[in-house]
C-alpha cells in the first residue's frame, strides 16, 4: 500500500518509517540515520542485529568491510559492525531533515553537487532503470543505452551512480542467464520510493 506524503513535495520521517515496515526496527534505522546522516558512519555499538539487517536490507547502510575489496553491497561482509550511509541516502536524510523529502529532488541536487549539468535527467535515467531491471538487478548493456537516450556516456553514469549509492555492481546471473555485461543493483529503498511516488 502506498504512502501518501504530508505535502505535496515528499515523504516526512514518520511516512519513511511506514514504508519501511513501520516496525521497531524501522523506527531505530531512521533514528539512526537521522543521528548519523552528517558523518557518513553508524558506529556499530549504536546497532543492534535487527536493525543493522534492516539497514542493510533496503540499501540505507551497508558493512564498511567487503570481501577482496568488493564495491558489491553483496559482497559487504555482516556482522553487526561500523556501517555506511551512501551519499544518496545522506542527501535524502537531509532534505527530509529541511521539510522536502522528494527522491526526484535529492538526486537532482546530488548530481548538481557533484558538478552535472542537466542533473534532472539522472532522476529520468535512474526511473528507467528501475523500469528495465529484473528483482531490481540491472544489465550494465541496458544502462549505457538509457545514458545514450540522454547523450550521456554510460561508463560515466555507471560510475556517477555506483559513487552515489544508487547501483552497486553485483555478482551472479539471476534473470539475465549469462549476460554479456556487468550487473547492477539498484538501491531498494529509492526504487521504493519512486514506486511509491508513482501509487
Amino acid at each position: 500500500m502506498p504512502v501518501r506524503g504530508a505535502h505535496s513535495y515528499g515523504l516526512s520521517f514518520d511516512e519513511i518509517i511506514k514504508l519501511l515496515g513501520g516496525d521497531d526496527e524501522s523506527r531505530k534505522a531512521v533514528v539512526l540515520l537521522r543521528k548519523y546522516w552528517k558523518k557518513g558512519r553508524i558506529p556499530k555499538d549504536e546497532l543492534d542485529v535487527e536493525t543493522a539487517l534492516t539497514l542493510d536490507y533496503f540499501r540505507l547502510a551497508l558493512p564498511v568491510s567487503s570481501f577482496h575489496d568488493s564495491l558489491s553491497w553483496k559482497m559487504r561482509f555482516f556482522a553487526v559492525e561500523d556501517m555506511e550511509i551512501p551519499y544518496i541516502v545522506r542527501f535524502f536524510i537531509e532534505d527530509v531533515e529541511k521539510g522536502r523529502g522528494d527522491w526526484r529532488k535529492t538526486v537532482e541536487r546530488y548530481f548538481k553537487a557533484i558538478g552535472e549539468e542537466r542533473a534532472e535527467e539522472f532522476a529520468k535515467i535512474f526511473e528507467e532503470m528501475v523500469d528495465r531491471s529484473k528483482n531490481l538487478i540491472i544489465c550494465g548493456e541496458d544502462i549505457v543505452d538509457i545514458s545514450m537516450k540522454y547523450g550521456r556516456d554510460g561508463g560515466v553514469v555507471i560510475a556517477e551512480m555506483k559513487g552515489a549509492g544508487l547501483i552497486s555492481p553485483t555478482v551472479g546471473c539471476g534473470a539475465f542467464g549469462r549476460a554479456k555485461a556487468p550487473l547492477y543493483e539498484i538501491n531498494r529503498f529509492f526504487a521504493m520510493l519512486l514506486e511509491n511516488q508513482r501509487s
